[in-house]
């Protein structure tokens, strides 16, 4: 029996590598999609009886979820009932501020609903309608800002150049953005005060970074003045390997390590090693929700363990675990969540 050349036995070690390295990434996807359904089970015994899911905010939070509920394509009921929440609270006038109705405006784009013509209102000509001569929307935040560009591709809708000038310009020197404000000259590389540091309670975020991310990357993908990728780098919990939101507090959370997910994969880059692990890591398998971050164990000064799960970081983990960025396009929703109380 003649000797097999080297090279094909290497050929073949190489494909069986191959093999082996596709066959894990499919497994981890199909265990994520389990993952993603339980999360939504989760949030649909969260869901009030007034259809709404509320987190960090009751209409903020409950356009998430539509988000969430939508990239997961599962959970038609709860959809139906949120919509029907946030359509009530247009209504009302309560989505009347630049950053509800940039949430709201994405969610209902995503959810196959008109917002131009949503609850007695044209939520789209509403945000239009705040842009400044500067080219911000209004006196909104940072972070509102890039919520209202987002939510304006959702729609279709060009924005001014100005508009993205103006976003880029307010950039942190160490390559982030900060909640509020854009960076001003009396303030050090993290956008903190340096005439008045105890009363400055933002710095460069991880939350803000990313949706200024997604934002410029629907609209003009850059440049940047300062590399936002260096910044994620350089925030990153050296621990539990994700990411927390601003400098002094960088243990990890669903949120924030979900949000800088979003940022790679919109920028076309590959998340880095250890991210999605991360974010998997506070998951409580008992009833699917996530937890927000972790905590120290009392018993155990060198120990940490997530806190309890709760809905908002559930609904921010679940765009991140499907590596999906803003802004989301029309997606078909079908099936019932069974709502999954409860968490161990």
């Amino acid at each position: 029996m003649g000797r097999t050349p080297r090279r094909v036995i290497t050929s073949l070690l190489t494909l069986g590598v191959i093999a082996s390295s596709i066959g894990v990434a499919d497994a981890a996807r199909r265990s994520d999609a389990d993952r993603v359904r339980s999360a939504i089970a989760y949030l649909a015994a969260q869901q009030q009886p007034n259809g709404s899911i509320p987190a960090f905010s009751p209409i903020g939070s409950t356009a998430d979820a539509v988000l969430a509920i939508v990239a997961a394509g599962t959970g038609k009921p709860q959809l139906h009932a949120a919509l029907g929440y946030l359509r009530r609270q247009t209504v009302k006038g309560n989505v009347n501020s630049i950053g509800l109705e940039a949430k709201v405006v994405a969610a209902l784009v995503a959810a196959g609903r008109d917002p131009r013509a949503f609850g007695d209102a044209n939520l789209v000509k509403a945000l239009r309608s705040t842009i400044d001569t500067d080219g911000r929307f209004g006196d909104a935040a940072v972070f509102d800002d890039a919520l209202a560009m987002i939510a304006l591709a959702a729609a279709d809708v060009e924005v001014p150049p100005r508009a993205i000038t103006w976003l880029l310009d307010a950039q942190c020197q160490d390559g982030g953005w900060q909640y509020d404000a854009p960076a001003s000259l009396d303030e050090d590389e993290h956008c903190l005060s340096t005439t008045d540091p105890a009363n400055d309670f933002f710095g460069s975020d991880t939350n803000t970074t990313s949706y200024v991310i997604q934002a410029v990357a629907t609209w003009a993908g850059g440049p940047y003045a300062h590399d936002p990728f260096a910044f994620f780098h350089d925030i990153r919990d050296p621990a539990h390997h994700g990411y927390g939101y601003t400098w002094g507090f960088q243990t990890t959370d669903a949120n924030s390590t979900a949000l800088v997910i979003q940022a790679y994969v919109a920028a076309g880059l590959p998340v880095p090693g250890g991210v999605m692990q991360a974010l998997r890591a506070l998951r409580d398998p008992s009833c699917g929700g996530w937890s927000f971050t972790w905590v120290d164990d009392p018993n155990d000064p060198s120990a940490s363990h997530p806190d309890d799960p709760n809905p908002g970081a559930t609904i921010g983990a679940v765009l991140g675990l499907l590596q999906q960025p803003l802004p989301i396009g029309r997606l078909p929703v079908h099936g019932h969540a069974t709502p999954r109380p409860g968490c161990g």
